[in-house]
């Protein structure tokens, strides 16, 4: 513990700008969203076990399990790292469901270990002091009528009302993977040039329709922040609106030799007038989102992610970290041991 604790030199503390200097203001919703600070990301599921990060869908439901689960344990974690709230993947592009879903098969209760992981989720969360938050890919590998565009938007708000109504308050909604139908090339990387080509088949959430998906989620839950990744590329852009704040995936991202700047400024102009929306970054402690199981690889230091935090909060910005539970369902303790040295050393 004592190599951790040296790999961290002189503590700062992060300087803001204060929200009174911003001619718009956030709403009360996005203030107490704001005030949580810093998040755990889990990202947990078929992937974890098949060691991929994007999932074909064709993972067997059956062989969903993890020997050892326990919730509680990534909660006690998430508490005792000073973290405020936690967004888990109840679908991620595979498809795949983390809770009984009525709307489909593919999902945990096709699984022999017969564990609600969502419900769990929010239960040992709630209980500890975080808030949760749920993380859903537009994007689907599996639903076999996924391109017939208007039947496959009202399953999406089917799947996003049954989480809604059966667990009750997400402090967050992380949407995800919409390139694929709103990119001409249905890769997650994004062209300028688009938006100024008619022509090039730019989309902006229609073909999901994302408006009625947004409003869905307010008229049950008007406090929840909605906010679609923006994609690595562009870091505290907007994929489209509306929405209620903003992301920026990894720091530092470099794209073709050049790197990517953060738009910091919460003021965003749209044609129907300014607006607040709050930024959140999000990073990793392995090298993919989800749990690695290579022989080895590297880990950021306790100097590196406490920079996280404090970069984060100069921005006035939320930090979301990404810590994948293990094959097993629990959170390595080489992460733990990380965690709790951030801790002491930012105070949280």
């Amino acid at each position: 513990m004592a190599g951790l604790e040296q790999t961290m030199g002189s503590e700062r503390q992060p300087v803001l700008n204060p929200l009174v200097s911003f001619k718009v203001q956030p709403t009360q919703a996005q203030r107490a969203w704001m005030e949580l600070k810093y998040g755990m990301f889990i990202h947990f599921g078929p992937n974890t076990i098949n060691g991929t990060g994007w999932g074909d869908g064709k993972f067997p439901s059956k062989d969903v399990v993890f020997p050892k689960l326990d919730i509680k344990q990534w909660a006690a974690v998430a508490r005792d790292s000073g973290m405020k709230y936690a967004v888990l993947t109840t679908k991620h592009h595979d498809g795949f469901c983390l809770w009984p879903s009525e709307h489909t098969d593919y999902c945990i209760k096709q699984s022999p270990q017969g564990i609600d992981i969502v419900g769990e989720f929010v239960k040992a969360f709630t209980d500890a002091g975080v808030k949760p938050g749920f993380y859903y890919s537009t994007w689907d590998r599996n639903c076999p009528f996924y391109d017939d565009d208007k039947r496959y938007a009202e399953y999406m708000r089917k799947q996003v009302k049954e989480l809604l109504i059966t667990y009750g308050n997400a402090v967050e909604w992380w949407f995800d993977g919409s390139w694929d139908k709103d990119h001409p090339t249905k890769s997650w990387e994004f062209n300028p040039l688009w938006e100024k080509d008619p022509t090039s088949g730019l989309l902006h959430g229609e073909r999901y329709e994302w408006k009625a998906l947004y409003e869905l989620i307010h008229s049950l839950q008007s406090d929840s922040i909605v906010l679609h990744n923006s994609s690595s590329d562009r870091p505290g852009g907007i994929r489209y609106m509306p929405c209620d704040a903003r992301t920026a995936e990894q720091f530092d991202f470099i794209i073709r030799e050049k790197l990517i700047e953060p738009l910091i400024d919460p003021i965003i102009s749209k044609p129907e007038g300014k607006v607040f929306l709050p930024l959140e970054f999000e990073s990793t402690l392995s090298p993919n989102w989800f749990w690695d199981k290579s022989d080895y690889h590297f880990h950021p230091s306790v100097a590196t992610i406490a920079d996280w935090y404090i970069r984060a909060r100069t921005a006035n910005a939320n930090l979301l970290l990404n810590v994948g539970p293990n094959i097993d369902g629990l959170i390595p303790d080489y992460n733990i041991q990380f965690l709790k040295i951030v801790r002491e050393k930012l105070g949280l």
